[in-house]
């Protein structure tokens, strides 16, 4: 592409900075402190909400929403805006309903409840390892979405930013801790907002203005958001990403270790809660700048698609390509843009493997002979040997990536197939007094397995390219060359291509489906095996551990009868540490 030629030392200059930054922060607190495993996985639990919030939003949006979304609007229109309403709701949901439990307990990783609940470590490490799983695959995504942009508008190879991207989060990741990722997630999470307003503004004075953008996005169908149809292949409609959206995000700040370790490090539940509104408020904002950015990339375009025309070989490309084609004349503006996807990028990647080590020690290695009464220092110093070795594997993993599709549906399945049931397992654990270990072990595995199971095979039978939205090149320069045509659809309702066999016809489902149906087959399974092979008795759970709504129905202990399964209810007790003395590691 010609827009390399006018990415300069300006340009080079700002990714230089984002990385360098981001570096400095990870060796500045590893200097500065985690000298316990403690330290270097919550902060030592006294941090402030604004910073955290702040991390927590840049961790949840990666470049594949900036990328992702900004293609989906280009070529299917606005069905994924009511994305901000299920992402509200299910926010609203784990502040008010789950953070109120969970918070109190002062785990490190969310496993260790399950543990605790249901007296199984086999689901904690059952759990550990489908999240593992997924989330390494998802990190791979997120490592690989940036290298579009950057390939895009500069000379050097998605090859080569993987190794760059991959080596520098595993530097100060694993060098600073959670209080090196947070505070680069908000330097970095300035930058993302930078960079989307940026493109926003340019684009929209572009066009003529935000009326015209408007105009014109809704001429070309990509303003008809408002889908209520209930066909169950239909791709996006109100109720089918708004379900998507509620399962999905409801999972990652109800019960995910991102979420738990940012909202562990600060000092009280009302902190915590303070921390999750904070990301309501800015995930509210961030893709509502996100949604119209792309309305007003596509008006730019909307009568030369630069993808009939060959000159971008996915929609993802688009925002990127505007920087290139159009503000190619301001210096320094591709650099600020692409430094934007490289900090959403970092951001993600870096909280994955902190959080992934923190799981795998708290869940795995702290358990082991060696590392059970291992020293502080050598706990410290395994949990950063293993971010490090988690970051190579990531590496890795987004060499894989390129084959799995669009970023948004690609990152939705992938994450949506572990989600639904891990936060259903949970539900089962809060909110079902009665289930009991084999009925979560159960509910878990199949939930788990009726989502790979139907993503699998939609993933291996709908290998057509996705239908877009009508485009056209009536507007192209005379002189301007296609080299190729695409075959595009007629209608905003993009369907699933179905057939008469039964299970073809669930391959067809929409996507967005997936984490709903491992969600619901959890909790069923779940149920009805603890109903069939002896319910828990929920008089012996400690109160602690269910629903505030659910504690009515089991009983309060009193302070001197501790149990391995049981927290004392009253404050003072002197059980009230009984979590960290009998189920947990020493050293997490």
């Amino acid at each position: 592409m010609e827009a390399r030629k006018n990415f300069g030392a300006v340009d080079y200059t700002m990714l230089a900075l984002t990385v360098f930054a981001s570096i400095a922060i990870g060796i500045y607190h590893g200097v500065k402190g985690n000298k316990t495993a403690e330290d270097f996985a919550v902060g030592n639990r006294s941090m402030k909400p604004l910073p955290v919030s702040l991390s927590l939003l840049a961790t949840f949006l990666s470049a594949n929403v900036i990328l992702g979304y900004s293609g989906e609007v280009y070529g299917n229109g606005l069905g994924l805006v009511w994305s901000i309403l299920g992402t509200s709701l299910a926010i609203i949901f784990a502040a008010e309903v789950v953070l109120p439990v969970l918070h109190p307990l002062k785990l490190v990783s969310p496993n260790q409840y399950l543990e605790l609940r249901f007296g199984s470590r086999c689901l904690r490490r059952l759990s550990m390892t489908m999240i593992l799983v997924s989330v390494l695959v998802f990190m791979g995504l997120a490592l690989y979405a940036p290298t579009l942009a950057l390939e895009t508008v500069t000379p050097l190879s998605s090859t080569f930013y993987i190794w760059i991207m991959g080596i520098t989060i595993s530097i100060y990741a694993s060098f600073g801790g959670l209080k090196a990722v947070v505070w680069a997630d908000a330097f970095q999470m300035v930058l993302m907002t930078s960079g989307v307003v940026l493109i926003m503004i340019m684009s929209c004075m572009e066009v003529g203005g935000i009326r015209r953008v408007w105009d014109i996005a809704e001429s070309a169908g990509r303003t008809h958001g408002l889908n209520l149809s209930v066909n169950p292949m239909t791709r996006h409609t109100v109720w089918n990403v708004t379900l998507l959206t509620l399962v999905n995000w409801g999972s990652h700040y109800s019960v995910s270790q991102a979420n738990y370790q940012r909202v562990s490090s600060v000092a009280s539940l009302k902190q915590a809660k303070r921390v999750l509104y904070y990301n309501l408020i800015g995930m509210i904002v961030f893709l509502s700048l996100v949604f119209f950015m792309s309305l007003s990339v596509f008006a730019v375009y909307a009568d030369c698609d630069p993808l009939i025309q060959g000159l971008i070989s996915s929609k993802d490309q688009i925002s990127v390509y505007f920087v290139n084609d159009k503000l190619k004349r301001f210096t320094g503006i591709p650099g600020i843009f692409v430094a934007a996807l490289l900090s959403a990028a970092l951001s993600t990647l870096s909280s994955g493997v902190n959080t992934l080590a923190t799981i795998v020690w708290g869940d795995l290695l702290s358990h082991t002979p060696y590392f059970r009464e291992a020293s502080e220092f050598v706990a410290a110093t395994a949990n950063k040997a293993l971010t490090a070795l988690l970051g190579a594997i990531i590496i890795g993993m987004a060499f894989l990536a390129s084959i799995m599709g669009g970023l948004i549906q690609a990152s939705y399945t992938v994450v949506g197939v572990m989600s639904g049931p891990i936060l259903a397992v949970y539900l089962l654990g809060l909110a079902v007094p009665f289930c009991n270990k084999q009925g979560a072990i159960s509910g878990l595995i199949s939930g788990y397995a009726v989502s790979v199971w139907i993503a699998l095979g939609s993933f291996l039978r709908n290998t057509a390219p996705l239908e877009l939205l009508p485009s056209s090149t009536a507007g192209c320069p005379a002189n301007w060359t296609v080299t190729r045509v695409l075959e595009l659809a007629n209608t905003s309702d993009t369907l699933m291509q179905a057939s008469s066999s039964g299970f073809d016809a669930l391959y067809s489902i929409s996507y967005t489906f997936y984490p709903f149906i491992g969600f619901t087959a959890c909790l069923t399974v779940g149920i009805v095996v603890s109903l069939v092979v002896g319910y828990q008795d929920p008089k012996l759970l400690g109160p602690e551990l269910v629903l505030l709504s659910v504690r009515r129905f089991v009983q309060k202990v009193e302070e001197d009868s501790c149990s391995v399964h049981v927290i004392s209810y009253k404050k003072n007790s002197s059980c009230e540490n009984i979590l960290a003395l009998d189920k947990l590691p020493k050293k997490l």
